[in-house]
């Protein structure tokens, strides 16, 4: 019987794949081979890839919609996982037309709660927030 995964925790190990290259040289293939090692389950999490790989292709337009929404801080100064988090939900909101945009703050938010506490989550509330209110 196929264990179904889901999307939560596909994006989970999408901000684990995005980070781990942060942290390293690795292409996406390398990281995602690496990421295997220690996540096989992760084999046919196809919403995995999609998200990193789309976050990779458009981090650049990604980074400056980011900016737009910072308030006295530089994308320099964000946590990495933060960030990658960001990037996701907003890869979703303006890309994945099968997610709402309410749904994919609200997923950015639980996921960045889960990795980086109270204050990640309001954070990336705060930013997603602003964007989806000039968005709609």
């Amino acid at each position: 019987m196929a264990t179904i995964i889901s999307r939560r925790q596909q994006r989970e190990w999408a901000v684990q794949v995005l980070y781990l290259m942060g942290q390293t040289n690795y292409n996406f293939a390398q990281a995602w081979e690496y990421f295997l090692l220690l996540a096989p389950e992760a084999e046919k999490a196809t919403y995995t890839q999609k998200l990193a790989q789309g976050v990779l292709e458009k981090m650049e337009e990604l980074d400056q919609n980011i900016k737009k929404y910072l308030s006295r801080w530089r994308l320099e100064r964000l946590s990495r996982v933060d960030l990658n988090i960001i990037r996701i939900g907003l890869f979703e909101m303006q890309y994945c037309q099968d997610v709402p945009d309410a749904v994919a703050v609200d997923e950015a938010i639980e996921v960045g709660k889960a990795f980086g506490g109270e204050e990640s989550g309001k954070f990336i509330n705060g930013l997603l927030g602003r964007f989806f209110e000039k968005q709609g």
